[in-house]
């Protein structure tokens, strides 16, 4: 497949995608809550682009380069990603007190984090912590910036997905957030070529964004 065609037709599914993401996959979350979030993020994103990428005949260890990281670059990425969490969160609450989020809003953030027991919290590690960043990395890091590097190179590539990474959650209050989160995501894979790393440092924000 040509550079231009393969770059084309990575959008042209992330589009298709987004799309039932955010209207059959919403309407999921909205009746199923938490098991709706993760219905959608298994389903509806990691499964349909590692499906794609086997049947189009693409090199599944290239599209999504998973290996063992060595032990520094685990600590690394756990430093860097606290160091670049804590600014980004500094910038939200001010962001909040001049553009607040919809009391409809954040009624359901607050549904959805309330825990009326123990297990609960387990439960919420795994589908809003886990499932999210092991699936977003897949589709966004793994299958889109495969396609992509190739055509655009690494820089435009990492904008570009973390453009469409912040279009993708629908949260105009928070979009300066997940873009920047996107940028710096986007720049680990082009670090280690590993989206172990990637996982690790959403899945770190994640835990920050539920527990902290």
């Amino acid at each position: 497949m040509e550079k231009s065609t393969q770059a084309t037709s990575a959008f042209a599914l992330y589009c298709f995608l987004i799309a039932i993401y955010l209207s059959v996959g919403g309407l999921l979350q909205f009746k199923l809550g938490m098991w709706g979030i993760g219905a959608n993020e298994i389903f509806l994103l990691a499964l349909p682009v590692a499906l794609y990428s086997f049947f189009t005949g693409g090199r599944l260890a290239k599209v999504f380069p998973i290996r063992l990281p060595p032990f520094t670059d685990v600590l690394l990425v756990l430093l860097m990603t606290a160091l670049v969490i804590m600014p980004i969160e500094l910038l939200i609450h001010f962001q909040e007190k001049i553009w607040p989020l919809p009391r409809s809003i954040a009624t359901f953030y607050e549904t959805l984090m309330a825990r009326q027991a123990w297990w609960q919290g387990y439960l919420q590690f795994l589908i809003l912590a886990l499932v999210p960043a092991l699936c977003e990395e897949l589709f966004f890091r793994g299958f889109l910036m495969s396609q992509w590097m190739p055509y655009f190179g690494k820089w435009k590539s990492v904008l570009l997905t973390a453009l469409l990474f912040a279009v993708a959650h629908v949260n105009p209050w928070y979009f300066l957030y997940y873009l920047l989160l996107g940028v710096y995501l986007g720049w680990l894979r082009t670090w280690r070529d590993n989206l172990v790393l990637c996982v690790l440092a959403h899945l770190l924000n994640n835990v920050y964004s539920l527990y902290g």
